[in-house]
């Protein structure tokens, strides 16, 4: 059979172009259409009956088969064919029904996207309206210590191996203006029991401002605000660690928040703030781990004369006075916040439940012992009623810690391949028995520098830094991946008239390489310079005899001493 040319017939060549057209688009999604175009070509003798038998049923001929039996049979010319294929689209990944007439099925409209890649598995609906994406992370931390050959009543800091954080999360969007996330901790802190982080949704609809409600992070502090997915050194830094990540001071609190980033003058901000109550999950003051359930938990269950809920004002704002297209800039930054501490006594005068604390181990992420501890600030029970055989039947604390006040500023900046970050905090106490105020207070400071040439990123949603992406990634890629050296700094004093927290000051070298920019292999060394606190240690070794100062929860038997701890981790996220 000899093909004839398409622009033989005028009347069946408007339709065969259009036709066309639609079927190389792939917008042709019922049968009638394809069988309409097929019908045409094999009576103008562009195609073969065989041809025609073999390309009838075929799901829209959006492909290049269509075109490939054109161009043997003459119809088209090769340029035309290379022309048409570099326009013919890829087939959806997702197949759509439709009916025999046209009309999208009920199917159709219901049906969904799935993405499967190194950020998650992600499904979306065809309307955009409901978007979800199960994400997690593993990180595996490993310790070995150089222990004080000082150290005495078992203060040696213990080796291992642990898994830090397991976490998996879903987040999304419904009906475009709302997001949520949800994420569980398998491993959550050093009490061995899991825990909620992330739990809350947003109202979006009135960009750039968003309202969140749930359990979110508080957003105090650059480097607490930062995912740990990003984070410079295995832990975070001494007065991070006191203030937000540890014990009942924990960072993820219940609480309605709102934000806001733009520019003001060409400078891009952020500004966030709101009114945020505990954290589900943190232990209580005066405990080391984390109780789910009990009376020990403060926000859990509130029945059981168990007390009102403590409540914290909280914002922080950022700016970047500079910043140029390659990424250089200039991070300032300062944040506040004013807490009513819970404190609930029994019929006797003794604490129930409530009262605050701070702690901190020493960079440390295997043993987390707290080698400086504030304990709860509400203590210290005076016996001032008793009954006739001399047994105290009504007490009163010494010290009532009833409000914390807050303050940090930060600074932060990129140059090509170098970074810095440091901040100043504190921690303002007051209440009965304390000096108005008795202030907590620390710093940290950092530098780094990727040897391989990397920009550090910056997210201005955050005010914070973001993933570091290789150039080059070592899974996957062509390269050595992305290496980076750094260096810190820290300081912690929770020494004041009348807490006696200890004080403690750290060094840090980091080696960090990427070798894509979700899975990371890190090695830090960390030297205690001095640690610090004013209560004494027993003379002698052995078992202290009750009432000493190894029995304080200040644990001043730590005192003097200087361990170096080689920790080495494996970060994985997705």
């Amino acid at each position: 059979m000899k093909p004839t040319k398409l622009s033989e017939n005028k009347k069946d060549l408007k339709k065969i172009n259009a036709l066309l057209i639609l079927a190389l688009s792939g917008n042709i999604a019922h049968a009638s259409a394809d069988k309409e175009l097929l019908d045409i070509l094999l009576k103008n003798g562009s195609i073969s009956k065989a041809q025609y038998g073999s390309l009838s049923g075929k799901e829209g001929l959006a492909s290049n088969e269509l075109l490939d039996v054109l161009v043997k049979n003459g119809t088209i010319t090769k340029d035309q064919f290379s022309n048409l294929s570099k326009k013919t689209p890829a087939k959806p990944s997702t197949a759509v029904a439709s009916s025999e007439h046209g009309a999208p099925k009920a199917e159709e409209k219901d049906a969904g996207r799935i993405k499967l890649s190194d950020k998650g598995l992600e499904f979306e609906s065809t309307d955009g309206n409901f978007k979800t994406k199960i994400g997690g992370r593993l990180q595996v931390d490993s310790q070995a210590n150089f222990n004080d050959p000082n150290g005495k009543y078992g203060t040696d800091l213990a080796n291992g191996v642990n898994l830090r954080r397991a976490r998996l999360y879903t987040e999304g969007t419904f009906f475009k203006d709302y997001g949520y996330k949800f994420e569980y901790d398998f491993t959550r802190n050093g009490g061995g029991t899991g825990g909620i982080t992330d739990a809350f949704i947003t109202y979006t609809g009135l960009r750039p401002f968003n309202l969140s409600i749930g359990q979110l992070a508080e957003g105090k502090s650059m480097e607490s605000v930062m995912s740990n997915n990003y984070l410079t050194f295995i832990e975070r830094s001494l007065p991070n660690n006191a203030f937000f990540e540890a014990g009942s001071s924990s960072k993820y609190q219940l609480g309605i928040i709102g934000d806001v980033a733009d520019k003001v003058y060409g400078m891009p901000y952020m500004l966030r703030g709101g009114l945020t109550t505990e954290s589900l999950g943190a232990p209580a003051p005066g405990t080391s781990s984390f109780n789910t359930q009990g009376s020990n938990n403060n926000n859990n269950n509130r029945n059981g004369f168990s007390g009102n809920t403590s409540y914290q004002l909280v914002g922080r704002t950022t700016l970047l006075p500079y910043k140029d297209k390659d990424g250089n800039l200039l991070h300032t930054g300062v944040w506040g916040s004013w807490r009513s501490i819970n404190n609930n006594f029994n019929a006797d005068g003794s604490l129930r439940t409530g009262g605050w604390q701070f702690q901190a181990q020493p960079n440390s992420n295997v043993d987390r012992t707290s080698w400086i501890n504030t304990g709860n600030l509400t203590n210290t029970f005076i016996c001032d009623l008793k009954n006739a055989k001399g047994t105290c039947i009504h007490s009163s604390p010494a010290h009532v810690a009833s409000e914390v006040a807050m303050f940090g500023a930060e600074l932060g900046g990129v140059w090509g391949p170098a970074h810095f970050t440091a901040e100043y905090m504190q921690a303002r106490i007051s209440g009965k028995g304390y000096s108005d105020p008795e202030v907590l207070e620390g710093f940290y400071a950092y530098a780094g520098y990727f040897l391989t040439g990397e920009n550090r990123p910056y997210d201005e949603k955050k005010g914070a830094w973001g993933r570091v992406t290789p150039k080059r990634s070592f899974i996957g890629g062509s390269g050595w991946g992305a290496l980076e050296v750094a260096a810190r700094y820290d300081l912690m004093d929770m020494n004041t008239l009348h807490i006696n927290g200890g004080s403690m000051n750290t060094g840090t070298l980091a080696l960090n390489w990427y070798l894509t920019s979700r899975v990371r292999l890190m090695t830090d060394w960390v030297h205690v310079f001095n640690n610090n606190n004013s209560l004494a240690c027993p003379a002698t070794a052995g078992t202290p005899a009750a009432g000493t100062a190894i029995a304080s929860a200040s644990l001043g038997c730590l005192k003097g001493l200087s361990p170096d701890i080689w920790e080495t981790a494996v970060r994985v996220d997705f």
